[in-house]
């Protein structure tokens, strides 16, 4: 029975490990039929001299080209204010007033000490003989002025009226209110506040030397916040510093319009100086990716095979890379070339690739 039993046994194992193979190899199989080799789709330009905008990007801060410290002109209690920080307020529009009693007594005195001193003038001229005071000359009415104190009688009055008057803070310009800290009955803090005329600002940044010779006065700019990097605002280069300093840097200074009023003063911004450079072989910045450190792009050749093209980069903008030959490596690049644009990060010399329909 023993002898009949082993070799169905032997049987049996040998007909399992000819089907586990069968079926790795019908899995196999089914693997193959699945797979579809990788497609290389990419995006293409056609290299065609173009103009281009030139840009230098630098740093600036703000600063309102229309800016006042405001102060009292006086002493005094603040008895009113009529703004907050961050209010907009006209030229002429009342900011705060100092309790005005007594500016008010001593205009009074002012009043009653000029009666007087009219009195004792006219007194005088009577004393050099002159009972008519309207025909007196110059010089007798003048030493009469002195003496009597009438003259500075008048010069009292004049500063009383300016006290009482200086115990009103008003705007000189438009603007908008800052750094406002003092209370009622408080005394004013000096200074009491800053008034900015947030319409239009001042941009001060630095280029290097060699690039002075790419921005002129009149020239327009760009400028962004750091918060919204997207969303430039149009100025114009109002002066350069014809300085260069121990960094090699020259400082320019632009005026900038305050569009929308999100713009405050001292942010720091970015300024985009650009200038058009005709004729030059520009590609999207997307073209261009880096090899063992070194500039490479794709041509499209025969047979949609990619070329492993050396560059140098010679200028960029924000979207855009002016491109020449890398000529240290043999590599060629004309007008009329087809250039991949996307598609490129995995390519390889010679890869074949598929060029997307429009």
């Amino acid at each position: 029975m023993k002898l009949y039993f082993l070799p169905l046994c032997v049987a049996a194992i040998l007909w399992g490990c000819g089907h586990d193979k069968e079926k790795k190899r019908e899995d196999s199989e089914a693997a193959k039929a699945e797979y579809v080799a990788e497609r290389n789709v990419v995006d293409t330009v056609v290299l065609r001299p173009r103009n281009f905008n030139k840009q230098i990007v630098g740093n600036g801060k703000l600063r309102a080209v229309t800016k006042s410290v405001l102060r009292f002109a006086t002493t005094g209690d603040i008895s009113e204010v009529c703004v907050a920080n961050g209010q907009s307020v006209r030229q002429g529009e009342v900011i705060a007033r100092l309790d005005p009693r007594s500016a008010q007594l001593r205009l009074e005195q002012a009043h009653q000490t000029l009666d007087k001193a009219e009195i004792d003038r006219v007194d005088a001229l009577i004393s050099f003989g002159y009972s008519d005071t309207t025909d007196v000359p110059k010089e007798r009415r003048h030493v009469a002025d002195i003496r009597s104190g009438y003259a500075s009688a008048v010069n009292s009055l004049k500063q009383a009226e300016i006290d009482l008057m200086n115990t009103t803070l008003k705007a000189p310009f438009a603007g908008k209110i800052a750094n406002l800290q003092s209370k009622v009955y408080e005394k004013p803090n000096d200074p009491f506040c800053t008034l900015i005329d947030d319409r239009t600002f001042d941009v001060d940044f630095n280029l290097l030397e060699s690039e002075v010779g790419f921005v002129a006065v009149g020239q327009t700019v760009k400028t962004a916040s750091f918060n919204r990097p997207d969303h430039y605002y149009d100025g114009v280069v109002t002066q350069i510093n014809p300085l260069v300093d121990d960094k090699g840097q020259i400082n320019v200074r632009a005026k900038v319009n305050n569009t929308d009023g999100k713009l405050l003063e001292g942010m720091n911004v970015t300024v985009l100086v650009e200038n058009l450079v005709r004729g030059q072989l520009a590609v999207p910045k997307s073209a261009v990716v880096i090899r063992d450190n070194q500039e490479v792009l794709f041509r499209l050749g025969p047979e949609n095979k990619a070329m492993w093209t050396y560059v140098n980069v010679v200028m960029s903008n924000s979207d855009s890379h002016v491109v020449a030959p890398n000529l240290d490596k043999g590599a060629e690049l004309n007008a009329g070339d087809v250039i991949i644009t996307s598609g490129n990060l995995n390519l390889a010399d010679g890869s074949q690739v598929e060029v997307r329909k429009p």
